[in-house]
């Protein structure tokens, strides 16, 4: 995930969402990551949004009260005005159109 963040922002793409829709578990080591994409994001001007369907892992990051700095979506249909997309386990980047 890291790589595919960096890639994107590379690439220039300033908008990101982390679809996290296929994700049975977050650590702390996983919110970690979340937050570092985050801070690499904002620095560039840009902004990082959640696909978070399972109320369980949504419920992980309102816990730790990052859902006051991330949005977090139900479904990858909310982010259509968004650019640029990174799956939760692909280093790929994915553009909509």
């Amino acid at each position: 995930m890291r790589q595919a963040v960096v890639t994107a922002v590379a690439e220039g793409s300033r908008l990101l969402a982390l679809d996290l829709s296929e994700l049975d578990f977050v650590d702390s080591f996983g919110l970690g990551a979340v937050v570092g994409a985050l801070k690499r994001v904002r620095q560039r001007g840009g902004e990082l949004a959640l696909v978070c369907p399972s109320s369980r892992i949504r419920r992980v990051f309102e816990i730790c009260d990052l859902d006051r700095i991330l949005a977090l979506h139900d479904s990858m249909d909310t982010l259509s005005e968004l650019p640029a997309v990174v799956s939760d386990g692909a280093t790929s980047t994915r553009r909509q159109p």
